[in-house]
């Protein structure tokens, strides 16, 4: 059942098609593709896209003999982009580390959200599927409910006075 021929067919479609930037993720799995970094940096470079290198996480109980077997630990690699990069850019986002490697190709390090450098620098509110502010993404017991108070007509006042209500529920979830 090999499908990547359809994928790069699929890439190479949407960057034809004008779609900017196109991201390709690539989870790491040890024994799988870690022997594959660097011919998907040149398919990267090749065809202009950003390659996403992410750490495979932890599935805390379910499927975890698949962690404990197929987790690689991505300092080595990273060490390697950083020696290869001409430059090294900190997204503010996400505070991740980008690596602007020769011919411009972009490679950018997605580590798992369980750690501490995740929350210290996550600015995000979500909202639920019911209408909710969801100022963390690993707590449920936070939320600022949204949509009733749209419903019975709140004021752009009341609005603005829920969401400062979620910016200041926000705390590290991990410290």
């Amino acid at each position: 059942f090999n499908l990547l021929d359809a994928a790069v067919s699929g890439i190479k479609d949407a960057v034809d098609a004008g779609l900017s930037p196109v991201k390709v993720n690539m989870v790491l799995m040890k024994g799988i593709n870690d022997d594959q970094v660097w011919e998907m940096v040149d398919f990267a470079r090749r065809n202009g896209l950003i390659l996403q290198l992410i750490e495979l996480e932890s599935f805390h109980g379910r499927l975890e003999e698949v962690y404990l077997r197929r987790h690689l630990d991505l300092s080595g690699i990273e060490e390697e982009l950083e020696r290869r990069a001409v430059r090294v850019v900190v997204r503010e986002v996400h505070h991740r580390r980008k690596y602007i490697l020769p011919e411009g190709v972009e490679v950018e390090v997605v580590k798992p959200m369980h750690n501490t450098e995740f929350c210290k620098y996550c600015n995000r509110l979500r909202v639920t599927s019911d209408g909710r502010l969801k100022p963390c993404l690993f707590r449920d017991d936070n939320l600022v409910d949204i949509l009733g108070p749209m419903r019975r007509g709140a004021s752009e006042a009341d609005l603005k006075e829920l969401f400062l209500e979620a910016v200041r529920k926000r705390k590290p979830y991990f410290t």
